[in-house]
């Protein structure tokens, strides 16, 4: 094996990438028993399947979807280096990636890597 070659602990090996970028999802702790679900690198557009039209993602649309479904409050924060970031009140990573697969159909399931769980 090569060990020269470059390793990603998110993505493996250099290469291993098929152009798809990854939406990470995170819990992260606030105080006590308190916490954050973070959703970082969402796409920004999304291509229609039948037609090939290209559009933008409404964040405001999906974060307020995902608030009344999951009863929580959340933020939408836009950040230079990782794009739009939805920050959600509570631990509901795996909550937060059905909901996205199943209901918002723009990512798929290997696109999704939930850290911490």
């Amino acid at each position: 094996m090569d060990l020269d070659s470059h390793f990603d602990a998110s993505g493996g090996f250099e290469g291993k990438d098929d152009g798809k970028s990854k939406v990470h999802i995170r819990m992260q702790q606030r105080n006590g028993r308190k916490s954050w679900t973070t959703v970082a690198g969402f796409p920004e557009t999304a291509r229609l399947p039948k037609s090939g039209k290209v559009l933008a993602v409404d964040f405001d649309k999906i974060l307020r979807a995902l608030k009344k479904t999951f009863k929580t409050n959340g933020v939408l924060i836009k950040d230079a280096e990782h794009g739009s970031v939805i920050q959600l009140q509570g631990d509901i990573r795996k909550e937060v990636a059905e909901f996205l697969i199943e209901v918002t159909a723009l990512v798929t399931k290997d696109q999704i890597m939930i850290h911490g769980s």
